[in-house]
């Protein structure tokens, strides 16, 4: 999934959408690492996926 691109005109904020993709990466590739199940919520429609 592409991050949005911002159009905050605050150079702190603007990164920010990026930032939150790349960490929800990490936080779904360690969850299957580690067997626990995780919570993604995309649309309004929340899934669950667990291994």
């Amino acid at each position: 999934m592409k991050a949005p691109v911002s159009h905050l005109k605050n150079s702190t904020l603007k990164n920010a959408p990026q930032a939150l993709m790349r960490a929800a990466g990490k936080a779904r590739r360690l969850a299957e690492q580690t067997g626990t199940p995780f919570v993604s919520r995309q649309s309004g429609a929340e899934e669950m996926k667990s291994k």
